[in-house]
């Protein structure tokens, strides 16, 4: 029999109950306050003001990292504007909004609304289901509206689309690579239909390639997890690859433990490594990897990730995941950016955004293309919830 599934996996909640509420009081008070310009004394110079618009969809499957990735940028944006020795005089006004993505329309009145009302210089963080709505509103790009660090992983291409990760095929193709260098040569894919149509693309030779690359066709996770663990535990694969969501990932995993499969269970950057292990229970006996497209807190050694570390714990007392990073890492460099703009306008904000910028031991480069990393790598997730060294 299918195992019931907890009610929590639905909205994909974090573990921990007091993270979830501190996330929660931090997207209130972010989404209902814009922080208003510095008064400044009389006789000295007024700061320069940087306006930061963002959407958070909370209800879709990356409510999670869209979470995560908000508290890391505004630990980034809170801890510029402590430093006005050495920010040059500028600070950064973080607009938070809740969006609907399954509401394009209400989207996109919301987005250009921050660039009228709040007069949003970029759009930060937009998920999978808020990215292609923006990136082609016409609206927006009239303004010369820039969007920044998506948290989206979709391939596609726009000139006021700046990526600070690589994409879900590039993560595809990265974690085959790994997994064949660990002497894993039965590698099984796992495709949910709706993340293939809408994230992944229709019609694209991803999928036909990928096939080829593994020796073995796609199952498609049409929601009948059982019978798509039956047709995979069958072959005895040493590794899954789940091109999915959290719950996807999460519940393909049960009905695989159900028929005594535990290998190597591999997720890509769409899902959230604490639910995932919620979901599994931390009695799970497989491998649990996921693919992370910025250096995660395991890598304690990069100056960027020790910076966040404490930031986190010093603005938010939050311990850090892989998606507080990854906004965390996108924050700081539109920060340096937006720092090292020598006017106004938004022919002077490309500019300063087609650079290259090291952000501790973390370079992004944007003077080839609109895409400043590609950096894929895979972590396992701990009994903890938390990544580790794969």
């Amino acid at each position: 029999m299918r195992p019931a599934l907890p009610q929590s996996i639905s909205s994909c909640a974090p573990a921990s109950t007091g993270r979830r509420r501190a996330l929660h009081m931090l997207g209130a008070l972010s989404g209902s306050v814009a922080l208003p310009a510095f008064a400044q004394p009389a006789g000295q110079v007024l700061r320069r003001q940087f306006v930061v618009g963002h959407l958070v969809d909370r209800a879709g499957p990356q409510a999670d990292q869209a979470r995560d990735y908000l508290a890391g940028a505004k630990v980034m944006f809170d801890a510029f504007n402590a430093s006005p020795a050495t920010n040059g005089g500028l600070r950064i006004v973080h607009v938070v909004r809740d969006a609907d993505a399954s509401n394009p329309r209400a989207a996109a009145s919301q987005a250009v609304a921050l660039a009228d009302n709040e007069r949003a210089d970029v759009l930060f963080g937009p998920s999978d289901s808020l990215l292609p709505t923006l990136a082609s509103a016409s609206e927006l790009t009239r303004r010369g509206v820039q969007i920044v660090a998506p948290l989206s992983g979709l391939a596609m291409s726009a000139d006021n689309v700046w990526f600070t990760r690589a994409d879900y095929q590039s993560e595809l193709d990265a974690a085959v690579h790994q997994l064949r260098s660990y002497g894993l040569s039965s590698i099984a894919l796992a495709v949910s239909p709706d993340f293939a149509a809408g994230t992944l693309g229709a019609g694209t030779p991803w999928l036909a390639r990928l096939e080829k690359d593994v020796a073995t066709r796609a199952v498609s996770l049409d929601g009948n997890f059982d019978d798509s663990a039956r047709r995979i535990a069958a072959a005895r694969p040493g590794a899954v690859i789940v091109a999915g969501d959290t719950l996807a990932y999460g519940s393909l995993g049960r009905a695989l433990a159900a028929r005594n499969w535990y290998g190597f269970l591999v997720g890509l950057s769409a899902v959230s490594p604490s639910s995932a292990r919620e979901i599994l229970g931390a009695n799970y006996a497989g491998g649990m990897v996921v693919t992370q497209i910025a250096p995660g807190p395991q890598e304690s050694t990069l100056r960027v990730v020790k910076e966040h570390v404490a930031r986190m714990k010093q603005y938010l007392d939050e311990p850090p995941s892989p998606a507080t990073l990854a906004g965390y890492i996108g924050a700081a460099w539109l920060v340096r950016a937006a720092a090292g703009m020598k006017g106004a306008g938004s022919a002077e904000l490309r500019r300063a955004l087609q650079a290259r910028v090291d952000v501790g031991d973390f370079t992004l480069d944007f003077t080839r293309g609109f895409r400043g990393s590609q950096y894929v790598q895979l972590a396992a997730i701990g009994k903890s919830g938390l990544p580790q060294r794969a």
